[in-house]
C-alpha cells in the first residue's frame, strides 16, 4: 500500500504595524471560538498538522511564521483555506487581510518558498530518546541582499559532502528533525526553518554557537557570511511565541501544552 502523501511548507507571512494583538485574538479564536468550525476546515483541506509562531525579527518586524503538513501543495491548500467562498474561508481572509494587509485569496499573494534541506532523525534514535519532550519550533532568518543563491549552493553541497558529520552534530544537539525554506518576499529572502528538539529554541541556538566543533565553528562562518543576523548576540537570537498548534492526532494545543509528539 502506498503512503500518504504529506507535504512539508515553513513560510511567514507579516503583521502590519499595531496588529500584534490582533493575531493573538486570530488564533485564540480559532482554537476556542471556533475550534469545531476551524477543525472540520483543516480536515477538509488536507492538512495533517499545523503550527504558526508570532516572531519580531530586528529591522523587519512582525511575522507569523507557519508550518504546515498538508496532503496537497502549498499553494492549492491555502487557496482551499482562503479562497473557497465558505463563511468560515471568508472570516479567515477578512482577518488575515486586516492583519497583514494581504488578500490571501489571491494566488498572487501566497507565500514564494523553495525546500532547500531537509533532515530527519532515524526511528530506533528517537526511541532511545524516551519520554523526553520534543518540542516543534519554527523561526526565520533574513538572508543578505544578493547572497541566496551562494548560499543555496552551500547548503546544497555541504549537506551532500559533510552529511555524515551534519547527521553527528545535530544528534550532539538533540535535533529530531530539521527542515529549511528559503522564501522570496518583497522585503527580500528569508530562510525560513522548522526544528524538532528537546530544548527551548534560544537555548539550542546559543549552545550551537558556543559549540566549539570544527563544524560549528564553520557554520557560524556560514551563518556571518549570508545571513542578516548575528546569532553569538543574545539580542539577536529568534525569540518565538506559539500562536496555534493543531495536529490530526492530538487536535488543539495550547501555548501551555508543547507536548511530546513523534514525527
Amino acid at each position: 500500500m502506498q503512503a500518504d502523501k504529506i507535504v512539508d511548507s515553513c513560510f511567514i507571512i507579516p503583521i502590519q504595524q499595531h496588529k500584534i494583538g490582533n493575531s493573538r485574538d486570530l488564533w485564540d479564536d480559532a482554537s476556542e471560538k471556533y475550534r469545531g468550525e476551524m477543525e472540520s476546515k483543516l480536515k477538509d483541506i488536507g492538512i495533517r498538522r499545523m503550527l504558526v509562531f508570532l516572531q519580531t525579527i530586528p529591522d523587519k518586524g512582525d511575522f507569523m511564521v507557519f508550518f504546515l503538513q498538508s496532503a496537497d501543495s502549498l499553494d492549492k491548500t491555502l487557496l482551499e483555506m482562503f479562497a473557497t467562498g465558505t463563511e468560515c474561508s471568508k472570516n479567515l481572509s477578512d482577518r488575515f487581510k486586516d492583519i497583514t494587509g494581504m488578500d490571501m485569496s489571491k494566488k498572487e499573494n501566497l507565500p514564494k518558498v523553495e525546500k532547500i534541506a531537509d533532515w530527519r532523525e532515524k526511528h530506533e534514535y528517537i526511541e532511545e530518546r524516551g519520554t523526553f519532550a520534543k518540542m516543534p519550533w519554527c523561526y526565520a532568518v533574513p538572508v543578505k541582499s544578493g547572497k541566496s543563491e551562494a548560499m543555496m549552493e552551500y547548503i546544497r553541497n555541504t549537506m551532500q559532502s559533510k552529511s555524515g558529520e551534519i547527521e553527528k552534530m545535530l544528534r550532539e544537539h538533540d535535533i529530531m528533525r530539521r527542515i529549511t525554506f528559503l522564501q522570496h518576499t518583497s522585503m527580500g529572502d528569508f530562510i525560513v526553518q522548522h526544528i524538532l528538539t528537546t530544548h527551548p529554541l534560544d537555548d539550542l541556538l546559543m549552545s550551537m554557537s558556543s559549540c566549539d566543533s570544527k563544524l560549528c565553528s564553520e557554520a557560524r562562518k556560514a551563518v556571518g557570511e549570508y545571513m542578516d543576523f548575528d546569532f553569538t548576540d543574545q539580542k539577536n537570537v529568534p525569540n518565538v511565541e506559539l500562536l496555534f498548534k493543531w495536529d490530526e492526532k492530538h487536535g488543539f494545543e495550547t501555548a501551555d501544552q508543547i507536548i511530546a509528539y513523534t514525527e
